[in-house]
């Protein structure tokens, strides 16, 4: 696993030897129909025929290429995992309706094209325009250790009822739900501002020995709230606010099975480390 691991990595993330555009090579939309993908994941990774295939467009390069090792390696523990395996039928002999297995190459434009780097929507966007996915935030919170910080800044309810990463060292919330008020246009309670934010995030680094030009990294439910914190931090003083473009949950399916719901990418659904089990220390009450 290891070794198939070294073998594809490069070529996701970057090097993709002999498949410029110079050699005319097969897209990675022509290679996702050519592979079979689109019978299960449906056009372009986001019209999943089944509610067993995830959307796949979206999601990081990097989190695609690990879940397809772990299917054509046959060690996936998931029954996704090996039920996709035997569609490949790998380490038998081809058959009427098997998918032939991508190589390496071709592994790498197709992951590269369903995950690939696109402007954030208007509403994700921040003065800085310092952005990171769920696993990127994840990968570089790691790199850095204690040198850098991820803030959760959902509602305390959000928090409470669906978890929160491992890596996140506060929940300080930037709206606050207000039960005692209802919005009809979105027809849920009312969210209102916390007046006390930059406050309690001053605190927090502080509390830590960072410092206005360290990283900070926020997340909310899908990345519009976090942008929106980002820019108040930046007008605060804060030199290194990164917004976390795909959140904790994801964006929502737009089509197919899963429409409505959020599973196009996201922490969660990135299979990053979440507890529901809260550290005290770690909640804002003020």
């Amino acid at each position: 696993m290891n070794r198939i691991r070294r073998m594809f990595l490069p070529l996701a993330l970057g090097c993709c030897a002999g498949v410029s555009a110079a050699t005319q090579a097969p897209s990675g939309a022509q290679l996702f129909r050519e592979h079979g993908c689109t019978s299960c994941h449906g056009a372009e990774g986001i019209h999943p025929s089944a509610r067993y295939a995830p959307v796949l467009r979206g999601k990081p390069a990097e989190y695609l290429l690990e879940r397809a090792l772990q299917i054509f390696s046959g060690q996936g523990t998931s029954a996704n995992a090996a039920f996709m395996h035997e569609q490949f039928c790998i380490g038998d002999r081809p058959a009427e309706g098997c998918d032939p297995v991508p190589s390496a190459d071709e592994l790498a434009v197709i992951v590269r094209w369903l995950g690939g780097e696109t402007r954030p929507p208007a509403k994700k966007r921040t003065p800085q325009g310092l952005y990171a996915t769920s696993v990127q935030a994840y990968h570089r919170l790691q790199e850095l250790g204690d040198h850098a910080v991820l803030i959760d800044v959902r509602t305390r309810p959000e928090v409470a009822f669906l978890g929160m990463p491992t890596l996140a060292r506060a929940n300080i919330p930037f709206m606050l739900l207000d039960t005692g008020s209802w919005d009809e246009k979105r027809s849920t309670f009312k969210m209102v501002p916390n007046d006390r934010f930059v406050a309690r995030v001053d605190a927090l680094m502080e509390r830590l020995d960072l410092h206005r030009n360290d990283p900070v990294y926020l997340m909310c439910r899908s990345g519009s709230r976090s942008a929106k914190a980002a820019a108040l931090l930046h007008a605060n003083g804060y030199t290194q606010v990164y917004t976390v473009v795909d959140g904790y949950e994801g964006d929502k399916a737009e089509s197919g099975p899963h429409k409505g719901r959020r599973v196009v990418n996201g922490w969660k659904n990135s299979g990053l480390p979440w507890t529901y089990r809260l550290d005290k220390s770690e909640m804002d009450f003020h």
